[in-house]
């Protein structure tokens, strides 16, 4: 077996179609464990992989761990194997605390966003020194089927949570905040939503090409609509309090880790 994942949850499954999508692994080198045999076979239904159990997990070449942080003390003892190759998602528990329960130090924390259900996820990977160039290269496969890698030290992880981990909510209160603009001005809901929607798309992708500053310049021409507009966002802290929702994301990031 190459692969067993331990859990599927949303996060998990967009992995795991990713990398079936990709074919860096095919379904007959993947198992599906759950605790709950059930819910394993469920599973197991769902993606077209193998149902497995313990035994599964020890003759598989790596594991993705991919419960919820909660119930990892329960599932640990279950799947832990010395010298195992282990591929975490589980936000808020360091790869030493990974390493302390499972009995090994090859471990690489990754921590992907919500994009991952599309593709387009932004993905940070961290890892222990003693993870080999194969634990790497494996993790670094898999998370770049569902978009773009990262590599940090582990200690920006609860910065990279409150940036690209929160991000999308952000961005989200961003394009409602537009569409009420727009209905404010006379469009209908629809319309203003999908016109706010088209604004942000059309927007990341020129800033794949442009630094957010000239592109900001480059609309905001002298006397115009737009730098009117931009002035009444300075005056009213937007630029502020996305720096501010940032750190505090990053903040209660950090808060979490240590409740581990």
């Amino acid at each position: 077996m190459k692969l067993a994942i331990v859990g599927a949850g949303k996060m998990g499954g967009a992995v795991l179609e990713g990398a079936l999508n990709k074919k860096i692994v095919s379904k007959k080198e993947v198992g599906i464990y759950h605790p709950n045999l059930k819910r394993r076979d469920e599973l197991s239904k769902h993606y077209g992989v193998i149902s497995i159990d313990e035994s599964g997990i020890d003759k598989s070449d790596y594991v993705l761990i991919a419960v919820k942080p909660q119930y990892f003390s329960d599932v640990a003892p279950l799947i832990a194997k010395r010298g195992g190759s282990y591929i975490s998602l589980m936000a808020g528990v360091s790869a030493k605390a990974i390493a302390k329960r499972l009995g090994s130090k090859r471990i690489v924390r990754a921590m992907p966003n919500m994009g991952a259900r599309i593709g387009l996820s932004a993905t940070a990977l961290a890892y222990l020194p003693q993870a080999t160039k194969e634990d790497i290269n494996m993790a670094e496969k898999l998370f770049s089927s569902v978009g773009t890698v990262y590599h940090l030290s582990e200690d920006l992880f609860d910065p990279f949570t409150g940036l690209a981990g929160s991000g999308p909510a952000f961005a989200a209160i961003v394009a409602e905040a537009m569409a009420d603009g727009g209905v404010r001005v006379g469009f209908n809901r629809k319309t203003a939503n999908e016109l706010a929607r088209q604004v942000l798309l059309a927007t990341a992708k020129l800033l794949e090409t442009s630094d957010p500053a000239l592109l900001k310049n480059e609309v905001a021409s002298a006397g115009g609509t737009a730098i009117s507009g931009v002035k009444a966002l300075e005056k009213n802290g937007l630029r502020i309090a996305m720096i501010e929702a940032i750190e505090a994301a990053s903040n209660r990031a950090a808060e979490l880790s240590q409740e581990d």
